[in-house]
This record gives structure tokens, sequence and C-alpha cells, in this order.
């Protein structure tokens, strides 16, 4: 039998350089990350309600995305994913635009 392999087409180098520079940006901002998370819990000392308790969540979760976001963009490059890891990428800019719209709509509500 015969395997008629298809030839990939290139990878983008676009897409390279971002992951290297969200790579190096996850590396160089893990240790800040990690201290606002952990200095999260202290929001409690005000009182505990919804809003508090999701600031904490998304505090505590927000360096576990710095970590395995850029790690699975570069598994899905790998794997000719371009808009999978395009996603993957930028996925951890989510947690501080919730963190910020938390913090103006929580107290107001």
């Amino acid at each position: 039998m015969t395997e008629t392999h298809a030839p990939h087409p290139p990878r983008s180098k676009t897409l390279r350089l971002w992951l290297i520079i969200g790579s190096v940006a996850a590396v160089l901002g893990i240790v800040p990350i990690a201290i606002m998370g952990m200095m999260s819990v202290m929001a409690s000392d005000a009182g505990t309600n919804a809003w508090i308790n999701a600031f904490m969540f998304m505090s505590l979760t927000f360096p576990v995305a710095v970590i395995v976001g850029p790690v699975l963009a570069w598994i899905a490059y790998a794997l000719r994913r371009e808009r999978l890891s395009w996603i993957l990428l930028f996925a951890p800019l989510a947690w501080p635009v919730l963190i910020v719209a938390i913090m103006i709509v929580g107290p107001n509500a």
C-alpha cells in the first residue's frame, strides 16, 4: 500500500513570535501574579459576599491560567491548530479584564 502524505502548510512565523513573547512574559510575570493571588484572600477581611468570593477566585486562578495558557498554546501550535493556539495564548488576558469588572461592579451591586 502506498500512503500519500499531503504536505503541511508552513507554520505561522508571526504566531511563533507571539508564542515566544507570551512565554517570556508569563515567566517574568508569574512571581508578581502569584503574590497577587496569595494576597487576594485578604479581601475577605471586609466581609464576604458573592463579589468578594468572585474576586478571590479570579485572583487565585490567574497564576494557573498564566502558566497553562502558553503551554497549551505551544501544544496547539505543534499540532498545527493555529486558531486554537492564538486563543490559548491570549486567554489569560481575560482574567485582568474580569477582575477589573468585578472591582467596578461589585461595590455598586
